[in-house]
């Protein structure tokens, strides 16, 4: 299965929290066990490279190798549908990183958005939207779920 994993997941695996650390652990393994390919976009790319920790920084940068998290270019296309969904409500203006991600997932044709953000990303009145606008425009739809659901 392809999945595209937002920042926040990466992030996950160096959580405080123990319980999101040991769930992210947990769905890593399953990703190696299960072969499912991984894959980011340049948005995970900017957001881990403005890390302020350097230490840090490097843990977040050799797991994108260590679990070959292919890393996918933004386009004309991606910025458009983002637009679209800030300007449709479903992602605030000031998240717009949320609205890349999840444009780079549908635009990709990539089935599985996971994601610890439950604030912008992962609710339901966002995967209703999204894929609503999928349907509209007669683009794919994908299913956004959390490490646990996977």
């Amino acid at each position: 299965m392809r999945i595209y994993v937002d920042t926040s997941v990466i992030n996950g695996l160096y959580a405080q929290d123990k319980r999101i650390k040991e769930i992210t652990e947990h769905f890593f393994r399953i990703v190696q066990y299960a072969n499912h390919i991984l894959y980011g976009s340049e948005v995970v790319a900017i957001e881990i490279k403005s890390t302020s920790d350097l230490g840090k920084r490097k843990l977040l940068i050799k797991t994108i190798e260590d679990f070959s998290i292919e890393i996918l270019p933004l386009s004309e296309e991606i910025e458009n549908l983002a637009s679209y969904y800030v300007k449709s409500k479903i992602i605030p203006v000031k998240y717009r990183a949320d609205a890349q991600h999840i444009a780079c997932c549908v635009m990709y044709n990539i089935p599985v958005l996971v994601s610890w953000n439950f604030e912008h990303i992962v609710k339901h009145k966002t995967r209703v939207e999204v894929n609503r606008i999928s349907r509209k425009l007669g683009l794919p739809e994908i299913d956004i779920c959390s490490p646990e659901e996977v």
